[in-house]
């Protein structure tokens, strides 16, 4: 039965004042909760909060964790670059033979890059998010 209906058919068939505003606010009040839960639902993850929940840590950990994992995919950029870098070079020049060391070094060292590439898009994407939800907080806040 849809809302609408079930208003109309409490207001015609219930004749008691103070039953009729009962069961009205309890109509409302379900309404409500449906709200409160899409609300939630289309609220988008906070990063640093996740981590805290996660981890049980405070927020101020949870950003140097951040700090360290950003330093890290860093790392890992720079040195998984010498990978592509290796591969290109011996494209460049394919007279030479590349023994199987060179390859599973190249192979390595590309896994590492795209690692990297990975964290770094990750972590930057959580703290645009976070920055994003701070910001409509303060907006929430002011109004």
């Amino acid at each position: 039965m849809d809302d609408k209906e079930l208003i109309k058919r409490i207001m015609e068939e219930v004749k008691d004042e103070r039953l009729r505003e009962e069961l009205l606010a309890l109509v409302v009040e379900k309404n409500k909760k449906k709200e409160d839960t899409k609300q939630e639902e289309e609220k988008p993850i906070d990063y640093v909060a996740r981590q805290e929940i996660l981890l049980g840590a405070t927020e101020g950990v949870a950003k140097v964790e951040w700090w360290i994992g950003y330093i890290i995919s860093i790392v890992l950029i720079l040195v998984g670059s010498l990978g592509p870098l290796g591969l290109l070079g011996y494209i460049l020049a394919p007279d030479e033979k590349m023994d199987r060391d060179a390859q599973a070094g190249i192979i390595l060292l590309s896994a590492l890059f795209i690692i990297g590439l990975g964290m770094f898009f990750s972590l930057r994407s959580g703290k645009r998010e976070y920055e994003k939800l701070k910001r409509k907080e303060e907006n929430q806040g002011q109004s």
